[in-house]
């Protein structure tokens, strides 16, 4: 019995070495393993840490643009931050036509660094309306419609509107942040009273500048006259005046920023660009229905447009816009919008545009690296 028990024992202790040594030949791979995915996942996290934190680089670089392009022409972005415990750099250069890149790169999450570039183009956005203004309308024996459908032509005030006249008409919405004061039955949509107020939009004047700069300098006024057409006008920066005399096109082919005032006289500007001018605005004639709309903006000026037709945006965001005895091919804005004995007709065909007053930013390219 002793040698039996003995025997029993011996085996015993052969099968615990021999689920010993399976176990660790289990073991150790499984717990290689666990580690192996631990490290996996943090290094997952850790690279997706990275990548949060450029994209917010990116994003932060791109308000910074939104809210001031001009400051960053000439003197490029080049910040830091902390996020996520990462160090983000963020530079921002610009690259002339409007074409900003923006270089994100994130770093110290112990899995190297995660760099984001992007392009980013910037334009003058959408009028949404025929007529904005940020204090009063004033509507005076004027229509003010849409083309080439009708009843479309909205107006929208940040104060009171104003319509006054047998003739009056505005075949569209009517919103005013205070009163509809006359002529609230010569508004064919629905009049708005207390509504909410609008943004007036930027104009990126130091932005245009640059690439109007781009293309060289006039220095003195710049006369086009003679009759005929000037094509591909632009881009250009002139040092005195812009003035287009009778029976005269030019068609711009790229911006346009006056240190004077613009002056045309029966003459006519066509196409889709931007002539921006610190002066003041006078139009006498010109446009006779053209598709391809300038955009015209009097930074500090006023803008006065006589008749007998205009095809254009006009926008005079520190002054007053006025179109009198005149027929208006686009839309107006400004401080005061005035309207009288003329006719504006909102061309749809803006709403395709995007380089109307109001801004946006588009995405060109964004690659990781």
């Amino acid at each position: 019995m002793k040698w039996f028990k003995n025997r029993q024992s011996g085996q015993v202790l052969i099968m615990a070495l021999i689920l010993l040594a399976v176990g660790s030949l289990l073991v150790i791979p499984l717990l290689q393993h666990s580690f192996t995915n631990l490290g996996y996942h943090r290094s997952i996290e850790c690279l997706t840490l990275n990548s949060y934190s450029a994209d917010a680089g990116i994003e932060y670089a791109t308000a910074k643009i939104y809210m001031n392009p001009g400051a960053y022409v000439e003197t490029p972005l080049d910040e830091s931050f902390e996020l996520n415990g990462r160090t983000v750099n963020t530079k921002v250069k610009y690259h002339g036509a409007g074409v900003f890149s923006v270089n994100s790169t994130a770093s110290g999450g112990g899995c190297g660094r995660t760099k984001i570039l992007s392009f980013i183009n910037i334009n003058i956005g959408a009028f949404a309306y025929a007529v904005v203004a940020n204090n009063q309308i004033t509507v005076s024996n004027a229509v003010i419609d849409s083309t080439p459908d009708p009843g479309e032509a909205d107006i929208y005030s940040n104060g009171d509107i104003s319509i006054t006249g047998m003739t009056s008409l505005v075949n569209g919405d009517a919103f005013a942040v205070g009163s509809i004061t006359k002529g609230i039955e010569k508004i064919t949509g629905t009049p708005t009273e207390g509504a909410d107020p609008i943004t007036m939009p930027s104009v990126y004047d130091q932005l245009y500048k640059q690439m109007a700069q781009e293309g060289g300098t006039h220095n003195g006024d710049l006369v086009y006259s003679g009759g005929g057409t000037y094509d591909d006008v632009g881009p250009l920066y002139i040092t005195g005046d812009l003035e287009v005399h009778p029976g005269t096109t030019i068609i711009l082919g790229g911006p346009l920023y006056v240190v004077g005032d613009v002056k045309v006289n029966q003459g006519h500007i066509d196409g889709e660009e931007h002539i921006l001018c610190e002066g003041n605005v006078n139009i006498t004639g010109g446009g006779y229905g053209s598709e391809n709309i300038p955009v015209i903006v009097a930074i500090t000026g006023y803008i006065d447009l006589v008749g007998p037709i205009v095809d254009a945006v006009v926008y005079a965001p520190q002054n007053y816009c006025r179109v009198q005895m005149c027929q208006l091919f686009g839309a107006m804005g400004g401080i005061d919008c005035i309207v009288s004995n003329a006719f504006v007709r909102y061309a749809q065909e803006l709403h395709g545009r995007m380089d109307l007053p109001g801004s946006e930013l588009f995405p060109l390219t964004y690659s990781y690296e």
